[in-house]
């Protein structure tokens, strides 16, 4: 029973990161139609930067919201910048076809994300380093013994909540959410519609800029920061988007706490070294059975 309690602990804590990640991932695939392989470099960068602030004797409170407003900058310039032009250059042979089209904003991604993580090497001498977190990090007591589940972790998981509540009213409830909605779904019929496409998904792009900076900050305290410390967070939140569906939020945070256990107990219950098989054959299962996501619409987009 207690290690039934501590794997159910240790997944709910650790899926609430995949959660966020996830989350993060499907708002910029809802607002711009794209997968942003480059959100955790946008999160490592920001973190490292309310890590400098921390060391400079600033409050912790001051640097994470410094974090998220440099992340939700980094998102809208790299949008401006990259995406953007990527996205007006259609009559150009390279991106004559759909195909390439779909898969040139996703490779410039991941330069993206090289590129952060170099910068960040040079700016900070590729330096490891501790990061504080908000709330104690002793597990809670039960029946004496010590379990995997402290106050940081109820933070994280009620922020988690609260960012997912946000989304959705954002995206059910706004005339902004919609037309991010609409842009991805085609571009062309939203500018007929009277929509400013280019608002709305540089708008996506900040507001995923900030999400993927909140999970850099609630995921550190638990790890070292480094340029390459997020790229296995990446990984599974990426795997929790599909598994719960890369159009809803609601099923991107239940695909991250789905991971999050089954990692939990596959580690607690088996060895750490099958964890990458058994989050593959989720996947594969799920691909199997429900290609779009568990949560997915029937208009939503394939993966």
């Amino acid at each position: 029973m207690d290690t039934f309690l501590a794997a159910l602990f240790s997944g709910t804590s650790r899926g609430a990161i995949y959660a966020l990640v996830a989350l993060g991932l499907v708002i910029v695939w809802r607002g711009a139609g794209v997968v942003n392989f480059a959100q955790m470099g946008q999160a490592m960068f920001s973190t490292y930067i309310a890590s400098t602030l921390i060391m400079h004797q600033y409050s912790y409170w001051i640097a994470f919201f410094v974090a998220l407003f440099a992340g939700a900058l980094m998102g809208a310039l790299l949008d401006i910048l990259v995406m953007r032009p990527l996205s007006n250059k259609k009559k150009s042979e390279l991106l004559s076809s759909e195909s390439m089209r779909a898969a040139v904003p996703v490779i410039a991604s991941l330069g993206i994300l090289g590129a952060l993580q170099s910068l960040a090497g040079i700016i900070w001498a590729a330096e490891e380093r501790g990061f504080p977190a908000p709330a104690k990090q002793e597990g809670f007591k039960i029946a004496g013994n010590v379990m995997p589940f402290t106050s940081f972790d109820v933070f994280v998981i009620a922020t988690v909540l609260f960012t997912l509540f946000l989304t959705t009213i954002f995206f059910q409830k706004t005339g902004m959410g919609l037309a991010m909605r609409a842009t991805a779904l085609n571009q062309e019929v939203a500018k007929l519609s009277g929509i400013r496409t280019n608002h709305t998904r540089t708008l996506s792009w900040a507001i995923s800029g900030a999400a993927s900076s909140l999970a850099g900050l609630l995921v550190t305290p638990t790890s070292n920061l480094s340029p390459n410390t997020l790229d296995l967070v990446l990984i599974v939140g990426f795997t929790a988007a599909v598994v719960g569906g890369l159009d809803s939020p609601i099923g991107a945070v239940i695909g991250g706490f789905i991971v999050g256990l089954v990692i939990s107990f596959v580690t607690f219950y088996d060895t750490p070294e099958d964890v990458f098989l058994s989050i593959l054959a989720l996947l594969v299962l799920v691909l199997i059975v429900k290609p779009r996501g568990i949560f997915s619409g029937k208009d939503a987009r394939r993966v």
